[in-house]
């Protein structure tokens, strides 16, 4: 294997998981250069990386146990990162294994709770989203564990970035929430647009057309 990331990218371009998982095998290494894919310039490798985390919270969840807790230093001012992707990892392992992070959902939600993060001038649109993806996947399968946040999240539908009021729309979407409906309606026109990742694609989508498919799924 002359480059393990390049080849690694290319397995996630084609969607090869099960050959990046028959490469790890007890190797860890592999786990960290995984790590740094979710800072790669392609976004669909860094989705696809995303995915894999939450399939290795499966396969392989002491190895993926200990990149939660670094996963959430990302996040952290301190740190010195932007955190990319890692809120999206944190609820993509939740999701396929909540015993691995559900401390850690706890922090995802506690920052979209804060408005110095979450609202302008100084907040990162993109951990923004990728916060409100993390929680929409989580809550799809763990609702009670983000059911208290649903009232924050519908206040990003008023959002002035089409990115957000998308991301929200889905998120609330996911979380089958029935009393959401009236305020789901009001952005039924909005031709705002957003990439969204779902069935591990990313998709260029109207925030109107993320409400409809919202409003099918939880109304």
């Amino acid at each position: 294997m002359d480059d393990p990331r390049e080849t690694i990218k290319e397995f996630l371009r084609g969607r090869k998981y099960q050959e990046i998982l028959d490469l790890l095998g007890e190797n860890r290494k592999i786990v960290r250069l995984l790590r740094s894919i979710l800072y790669d310039d392609e976004p669909i490798i860094r989705w696809r990386a995303v995915t894999l985390f939450g399939m290795l919270a499966v396969e392989k969840p002491g190895w993926i146990k200990k990149e939660v807790s670094r996963l959430l230093w990302t996040l952290n001012d301190e740190s010195g990162s932007i955190g990319r992707a890692a809120p999206e990892s944190i609820g993509e392992i939740a999701r396929n294994n909540i015993h691995l992070a559900e401390d850690a959902v706890e922090v995802v939600i506690q920052y979209l709770k804060d408005p110095e993060t979450c609202r302008p001038p100084n907040r990162n649109v993109e951990i923004l989203t990728g916060v409100l993806w993390a929680i929409g996947r989580v809550g799809s399968r763990h609702l009670s564990l983000v059911k208290k946040v649903i009232p924050v999240i519908e206040s990003f539908l008023e959002d002035p970035e089409p990115s957000v009021r998308g991301h929200a729309a889905w998120c609330l979407g996911q979380l089958d929430g029935e009393d959401t409906r009236e305020r789901l309606e009001k952005l039924s026109r909005d031709k705002g647009m957003t990439l969204l990742y779902e069935n591990e694609e990313l998709r260029l989508k109207s925030v109107a057309l993320i409400v409809e498919e919202a409003l099918t799924r939880c109304c």
